[in-house]
């Protein structure tokens, strides 16, 4: 009976986290990478999930130190990023999904401005435009030489010249390397 409770607060907390990206889901700038947990198998793993309302309290704080960051910070909806350790055993399973990513995003009319491919190494990223030219979502997927495979997906307006500013302060792998390509 004891595991039944912690079954229970499970279970709220999946119904909150499929409630949350179904959400977001219908924004333009979201991407659904699929389910990331067969990843999962390793140590290294780290996922960030911050919302609306988190992003606006960062931006809120940083209004006074850091202005620009704070005002784009106020234009996002999502941030959604999840690192993996990369072994022997998932690197094929990782770099599959990389591929199917990429192959999705294309085909769903995302812009490809950066790839990246290694013997070693793989960075694919990609912007999401409205009529407007307005960028209303982010994805990057890397694996690579620092045995670590991301994914990310920002919602909202960006402006991709401060991204690496929102990579440093977030600690965001591979969105300090965006600005600079």
């Amino acid at each position: 009976m004891k595991y039944g409770k912690y079954l229970f607060i499970i279970m709220i907390l999946i119904t909150f986290s499929v409630y949350a990206q179904n959400e977001y889901s219908k924004e333009p700038g979201y991407f659904d990478f699929g389910d990331l947990t067969v990843f999962e198998k390793g140590d290294g793993v780290t996922e960030v999930f911050l919302e609306s309302n988190i992003i606006k309290m960062v931006a809120s704080a940083t209004e006074e130190q850091e202005p620009e960051l704070s005002l784009m910070l106020y234009g996002l909806k999502l941030i959604k990023v999840n690192v993996f350790e990369v072994s022997n055993k998932n690197e094929k399973g990782i770099r599959e999904r990389i591929d199917e990513t990429d192959k999705k995003l294309v085909s769903q009319k995302w812009d490809r401005i950066v790839r990246s491919k290694g013997k070693d190494e793989t960075v694919n990223v990609y912007i999401k435009t409205s009529d407007k030219n307005n960028i209303l979502g982010l994805v990057v997927t890397t694996v690579g030489n620092d045995d670590q495979a991301v994914f990310v997906n920002i919602v909202g307006n960006i402006d991709l010249k401060k991204i690496g500013k929102l990579g440093a302060k977030f600690d965001i792998p591979t969105l300090d390397k965006i600005s600079k390509e």
